[in-house]
């Protein structure tokens, strides 16, 4: 037997160790595109309470907690979540207050492969102090969506945390390592079919006011299930950062919408475009595709996603060099390991290093416009935490048994492979716990890591303990669903 954390709970979040304690899988639901409605909750109403202490040694840790930054020394997080879904209403707020000591730490200015262009592509990792207040204090609304839909299809606006793709540790377009921005959505709010099919999209667009110039950011992304042996799910996503940046064109609003749904290559738009007009704009994209494979005899999950984020002139241009500007995560999950219901183990593999086109051709390096903070938002990527020039491998076992769950991994990071005299190392040795009494549940969240030639020299080396103490309240309901 084993549990997993979906009765009362209506809506499923963007939290990637939720999927794997959810088993991927929900009421036969993929959890590729997050957040997600929980199709098999007849709740109306779900109301739950946080609190969370955390404390890091000596500089800011953790990944992939949205807006939760844990700074150096002590600090503190509560909310309230309020979620009412009707047949055509999905209604979400949760207040929130932070606080955190932020004390000081050593600075390191990593150098840069384009100079003062862009200065701080390798400085925008999460063991830096983005925020400089001591103590760090914020207040407001997050995770908080307002959707109107028929049959679970329709429109809103929301700024909770969103997750694209099929990996557990990282993606190459969207998680939430950082602040969820406000956007408009499109789409679907839970997994239709049609025939045999099973399907998701959603179109979002933002205009990201923490980026100076208020760039536009608009995204289109999809995914195609097809139940068979194995239970195959393809997946497409296209993402452009746009506008904010003088032009030799009239740029509106409008045309920032409609850019996920232009020609993908150049030739194609120099067809289009006004003679006057530069086909080569320099507009940031990132593309995408995924597939997941799930054999449910063996109750194995094995997936792919591969992406660049250049723009290509033709087929030729992609045919010669498809390696250009691209970044591959590859993973797999085995449950009932060792034919034991309860445990299961993996692997995850993200591969964001220069390509090696760059000595002839330019570019190589993903997230490196400075004219948009780097893909950052509120200080952090929303894409893979371990940013660009990277490598990121994460290896986990996991035991679940009726209330509990433990799970022990290994990560190893790498910054500045190809650019950097000596990579910058990472080695991260964590403990995730969670603990279900009656309507409670505790969670415990430990690292331990080395960095090693920081800032790409061997003679300085840093190490830290990072933990994160937290405890959960389903006011309306809490149990958790039992699976024979």
């Amino acid at each position: 037997m084993h549990f997993h954390y979906a009765n009362g709970q209506n809506l499923i979040p963007a939290n990637p160790i939720e999927s794997i304690i959810l088993n991927q899988n929900i009421n036969n639901q993929s959890l590729l595109i997050r957040p997600i409605i929980n199709s098999s909750n007849n709740n109306k109403w779900f109301l739950k309470f946080r609190n969370e202490m955390f404390y890091s040694q000596n500089y800011p840790n953790f990944e992939n907690l949205g807006n939760r930054y844990v700074g150096r020394g002590l600090g503190f997080f509560t909310s309230y979540s309020f979620l009412y879904l009707s047949d055509h209403i999905l209604f979400g707020i949760e207040p929130f207050y932070l606080i955190n000591e932020n004390k000081s730490i050593k600075i390191y200015k990593r150098e840069s492969p384009y100079g003062d262009f862009a200065p701080d592509i390798f400085n925008v990792l999460n063991n830096n102090r983005i925020n400089t207040n001591k103590p760090y204090e914020k207040f407001g609304l997050r995770e908080s969506t307002l959707f109107l839909h028929y049959n679970g299809l329709g429109f809103g606006i929301s700024n909770a945390n969103m997750w694209w793709g099929p990996g557990l540790h990282t993606s190459l377009t969207m998680t939430n390592n950082t602040t969820g921005f406000p956007y408009i959505m499109i789409g679907s709010i839970y997994e239709k079919k049609f025939k045999s099919v099973k399907y998701n999209f959603r179109y979002i667009f933002s205009k990201l006011d923490k980026i100076s110039g208020d760039p536009y950011y608009s995204a289109l992304v999809f995914f195609l299930k097809f139940y068979n042996n194995p239970t195959i799910t393809l997946g497409f996503s296209r993402n452009y950062l746009s506008g904010g940046l003088p032009t030799d064109r009239r740029f509106t609003v409008w045309d920032a919408v409609k850019l996920p749904f232009e020609w993908l290559f150049i030739d194609t738009k120099e067809d289009k475009y006004p003679i006057d007009w530069e086909a080569h704009d320099r507009w940031d994209q990132t593309l995408s595709f995924f597939i997941d494979l799930y054999y449910s005899k063996p109750k194995i999950n094995i997936y792919c996603e591969i992406g660049t984020d250049d723009h290509r002139q033709n087929w030729s241009d992609l045919r010669s060099h498809p390696e250009h500007n691209s970044a591959i995560i590859i993973g797999l999950r085995k449950f009932n390991l060792f034919n034991n219901n309860n445990i299961f183990s993996g692997f995850e593999y993200a591969n964001i290093k220069q390509s090696f086109t760059h000595k002839f051709r330019g570019g190589g390096h993903w997230w490196s416009s400075p004219y948009y903070a780097y893909s950052t938002y509120d200080g952090r990527r929303w894409a893979a935490h371990s940013g660009s020039d990277s490598d990121d491998l994460y290896i986990f076992l996991g035991i679940k048994n009726g209330n509990y769950l433990y799970m022990p991994a290994f990560n190893f990071e790498r910054h500045g492979i190809v650019f950097g005299k000596k990579p910058e190392v990472k080695i991260e040795f964590k403990l995730n716990l969670y603990f279900h009494n009656k309507d409670y549940l505790y969670k415990i969240r430990f690292e331990h890591e080395f960095i090693n030639n920081i800032a790409f020299t061997s003679d300085d080396n840093q190490k830290n303990n990072a933990i994160l103490i937290g405890i959960e309240k389903k006011l309306n309901s809490m149990k958790f669903k039992l699976i024979k």
